[in-house]
């Protein structure tokens, strides 16, 4: 062996036993959240999980590095094992117990401006939500989505955020096998102060022909700002490859601080109808301008 050789072997076999020694432990993943025009970003790589209880595991400075990196969505009980002590209507699984999930991102300093929100389509269950160390709340029922405001305790600028989550479900809680852990996506909202409320569209087709569908939509905008904004909602329907097949448009104007409901009519020319053997879907899309310039466009399916 040459003594260039030798001294790299030396090199590599010193790096494995610190590996060793330190259990496998790598730095937390760290997250760095690119905002764009996209108002709903998938927040879902990037967590680490614990099974089991983890003081003060809600701090920013808690060390995670021995925690299992997973992606969402992830459920620790499909994993096993399967026993009998376990509920056997349930699958005979370990889904109850306590469980933690941490996520580390960063924000870039020029969305300082915006308002942020998480989202969690599901998490099972007796959930509580902590960002940077303050806690936002929970939610008990594991069947749910939920969301928290996130605007006031967020760190821009290349600073680090940590969103902890711990979930705790409960033996003899359901009849079937309910799941475990956060088992669906999780999405980050970024916004401006004038947008579609969450959850701000409600719509009906009142009536069905062959030869087209009248749909109505009952659009809430929400203004976050000091002052009153004038904008145009301009709602289109498309189809299922994307294509507009009728789009609206009407003036409007949002007191500062407040919601305003309003309502548009459009008409689809022969619609294609949804059933189970042909699972069409058309999509709604709400933009809000202001002028020619987008502040806002919300997706329903």
């Amino acid at each position: 062996m040459t003594v260039r050789a030798h001294v790299l072997w030396r090199v590599f076999c010193l790096s494995m036993l610190t590996l060793f020694a330190s259990g496998g432990a790598s730095p937390a993943p760290l997250t760095e959240i690119k905002i764009g025009d996209e108002r709903r970003i998938n927040f879902n790589d990037g967590w680490r999980f614990l099974k089991g209880e983890a003081e003060g595991a809600e701090k920013p400075g808690f060390d995670d590095s021995s925690w299992r990196e997973v992606q969402l969505p992830h459920d620790w009980a499909i994993e096993g094992p399967f026993d009998r002590k376990y509920n056997p209507h349930c699958g005979a699984l370990p889904f109850y117990g306590i469980g933690w999930y941490r996520k580390v991102f960063t924000l870039p300093e020029r969305s300082k401006d915006r308002y942020f929100s998480i989202e969690f389509d599901g998490a099972m269950a007796n959930s509580r939500v902590w960002l940077n160390g303050k806690e936002l709340g929970g939610r008990p029922y594991g069947y749910i989505g939920f969301s928290f405001d996130l605007t006031s305790n967020l760190r821009f600028g290349g600073q680090e955020n940590v969103v902890a989550v711990r979930l705790a479900p409960e033996d003899q809680s359901s009849r079937w096998y309910p799941g475990a852990g956060i088992y669906r996506n999780v999405w980050l909202t970024a916004t401006g102060p004038v947008c579609v409320a969450r959850w701000g569209t409600f719509i009906t087709t009142p009536e069905v022909s062959n030869n087209k569908a009248t749909v109505v939509i009952k659009t809430v905008i929400q203004n976050r700002g000091s002052q009153p904004s004038q904008i145009t909602l301009e709602t289109s329907i498309n189809d299922a490859n994307g294509k507009t097949v009728s789009r609206v448009a009407s003036d409007r104007t949002v007191p500062a601080g407040a919601n305003e409901g309003g309502e548009q009519k459009l008409e689809v020319p022969d619609p294609q109808r949804w059933d189970i053997n042909r699972p069409y879907i058309y999509r709604a899309v709400s933009t809000v301008l202001d002028g020619k310039r987008v502040l806002d466009r919300y997706v329903t399916a």
